[in-house]
């Protein structure tokens, strides 16, 4: 009440919204997100980039945001909204679906991050949630000649599970592993050069290039 009472008003000129975080009073949602940013309400190590600054197809990059943002639509977000159904991973067929366990946890989806590791020559303990092993993968640093090979590999093991978990789920035939670890790799290496696998030559080449010494 007391700033009410000491405010100036002049009654000949419309009311008006303000934002009195900007020169000319207009709202931006840039200048929303710097004055947040200023006083430290978001979260830097959030890893923004390593979704909306890849070159990716656009389709693999809003599934990868939305599927950090936990609202992917795994049986266990399904079942949120009321859905009644019988809760179990199409891939594993052990424990329930949900997204860390998905993408994650499961057998299937920890033997596809295994491969990446030792393509890599890395051991890494898997983190108890994707978004912690988004923000590691993004704060991790590795040479510049395969930075961007480096970037896309989460966004990959991510849409290779999603479309092979609805393949188990509305055409009930499962891709052997290896064929579906094969598959992984050459989606890999599609987005990497922007072009399919034209030659055995080409592959064998790229996957012996994917090494953080460089």
């Amino acid at each position: 009440m007391a700033t009410i009472q000491t405010s100036a008003i002049n009654s000949q000129r419309r009311d008006k919204l303000i934002w009195r975080h900007s020169r000319d009073g207009s709202y931006t949602v840039k200048a929303c997100y710097l004055q947040q940013s200023s006083k430290k309400t978001v979260i830097d190590q959030w890893p923004w980039k390593l979704i909306w600054r890849t070159k990716l197809p656009p389709k693999v990059i809003c599934f990868s945001w939305i599927t950090l943002k936990d609202s992917c639509l795994t049986q266990n977000n399904l079942m949120r909204r009321k859905f009644q159904i019988v809760n179990r991973c199409y891939m594993c067929l052990c424990n329930s679906e949900s997204i860390n366990h998905l993408f994650l946890h499961c057998t299937v989806a920890t033997g596809l991050w295994n491969m990446f590791f030792s393509l890599f020559g890395l051991t890494w303990v898997m983190p108890r949630s994707l978004r912690e092993a988004f923000v590691c993968w993004s704060s991790w640093k590795v040479g510049k000649s395969v930075k961007h090979i480096w970037s896309l590999v989460p966004a990959c093991i991510l849409w290779c599970l999603w479309t092979e978990r609805n393949k188990r789920c509305f055409d009930g035939t499962p891709t052997p592993i290896s064929t579906f670890k094969a598959r992984c790799l050459i989606t890999h290496f599609g987005w990497v050069n922007l072009s399919p696998v034209l030659s055995v030559d080409s592959f064998l080449e790229f996957i012996s290039s994917i090494d953080l010494c460089c």
